[in-house]
């Protein structure tokens, strides 16, 4: 199984990608602050491309390049899809980062492909692991329990909902079923105004698959879609009022090439009426917005009423194989996930701790953040599982195949079933 993944994963790769990583200028790196204590350099690649996302990365390692004269942190942006096509290269030719950070489903693969390594001894001894919710924390496992790294963040998706634009539509109450979400999408589309009723990400990358996951896996007349049979009688019912709203003019088509930021950035724009919004987006949202018009974040309305379903994500940070000092990596992951500082990038960031000790005051968006808090009791996990960017790639080519070619839900998710039900059948997903 591991053989065969790698040479999927491999193959995908290549397509993409024959060089060396190309990396990014990170947005905010004017703002890291030199090596001037000729400290060993640990370079750290991550994906965070938000505006705090990508100024709290440098932040924080600025501040452990200040605390400490052993090691220099140098985070590096590389884009999302680069980053995993590199550690897949990176598994054959040893061109790996010191710390690398992966998306939490991601990580129990490329542990299997070798590209992090196993530091379980050095988090033997470190009592406050016990403080980590177990969820985050096992996506940083293998099979077998070993420790690969740490979780840092963790997250889930609600909806962003222009409340000017509902009352343009005559629509009082925000949606809080389908069929009424349907209707009000329907309505607050307004061409005069260049405006979608909804936008979203479904880009063929996880991050697609992490925005369509609520839609697909969502409660229809008293029964929840399971990712182990997407034949089942309802499961195509939410990707079908989606292609529906691509289809009627309701949602942008661009749906398929954009990011989270690209479809938040339509929505505080004014160009969506609603919008599929993460947890980290409330850092910037109000500043975003400024003022155009009333907004409020409402729980995903996926399904039959009160039944609510999301997704959730976080970012892990695991010690890449062949790190040149693994101890002061380690030590870094420590200091970075303690509880002071989970709790600072939570704040700063917009995010949820991935540790009940961490006690993070957001003197910002107390609405918002309560209504993530309660998403999260409805939010399914992604993985872990060892071929999770298989399954992942399943569902977001379905998606696609609805949005671009007007195939029917049904259709495209029978045969992305063809494909997960066989993968699950053999080697089920935890249960939640």
């Amino acid at each position: 199984m591991k053989r065969k993944l790698f040479s999927v994963l491999l193959s995908a790769a290549m397509v993409t990608s024959m060089a060396v990583p190309v990396l990014a200028d990170d947005a905010a790196s004017t703002d890291l602050k030199p090596n001037d204590k000729g400290a060993e350099e640990l370079t750290l690649w991550h994906y965070f491309d938000s505006s705090a996302d990508a100024q709290a990365i440098i932040d924080f390692c600025n501040e452990y390049n200040e605390l400490q004269d052993e090691v220099y942190i140098n985070p590096t942006y590389v884009s999302r899809q680069e980053l995993m096509n590199q550690y897949t290269i990176g598994a054959v030719s040893g061109e790996l980062p010191d710390i690398g950070m992966v998306d939490s489903p991601d990580m129990e693969s490329y542990i299997a492909l070798g590209v992090f390594e196993d530091v379980t001894d050095q988090f033997a001894d470190w009592e406050e692991i016990e403080n980590f919710y177990p969820g985050p924390l096992s996506s940083c496992k293998d099979a077998d329990g070993n420790i690969y790294g740490l979780p840092q963040n963790s997250n889930c998706l609600c909806l962003a909902v222009n409340m000017d634009a509902l009352a343009e539509a005559g629509i009082d109450e925000i949606p809080t079923n389908l069929e009424d979400f349907k209707a009000a999408v329907e309505a607050t589309t307004d061409e005069s105004q260049s405006r979608y009723g909804f936008s979203m990400s479904a880009v063929s990358t996880e991050e697609g698959t992490f925005q369509l996951l609520p839609w697909i896996v969502a409660t229809h007349n008293g029964t929840k879609t399971s990712l182990s049979d997407l034949t089942a009688e309802d499961a195509a019912i939410g990707l079908d009022i989606l292609g529906g709203f691509v289809a009627n003019g309701q949602m942008s088509s661009e749906c398929v090439n954009w990011t989270q930021a690209d479809a938040y950035n339509q929505f505080c724009a004014g160009k969506a009426a609603m919008e599929e919004l993460g947890t980290w987006q409330l850092a910037t949202i109000e500043a975003d917005v400024n003022g155009a018009f009333e907004y409020k974040v409402a729980l995903l309305p996926t399904g039959d009423e009160g039944t609510s379903s999301s997704t959730i994500g976080g970012e892990n940070f695991g010690i890449c194989t062949g790190c040149k000092n693994t101890e002061e990596a380690v030590k870094f992951l420590k200091w970075f996930m303690s509880a002071e500082e989970e709790a600072k990038w939570a704040t700063q960031a917009g995010k949820l701790p991935i540790r009940s000790d961490a006690e993070p005051v957001y003197d910002y968006e107390e609405e918002g953040f309560e209504t993530f808090q309660e998403e999260m009791n409805y939010a399914l996990a992604r993985g872990p599982h060892a071929e999770w960017p298989t399954i992942s790639e399943q569902i977001y080519t379905a998606a696609q195949k609805v949005f671009l070619n007007g195939e029917s839900a049904a259709d495209a998710l029978a045969a992305a079933n063809e494909v997960i039900a066989p993968i699950l059948e053999e080697n089920p997903l935890p249960e939640q």
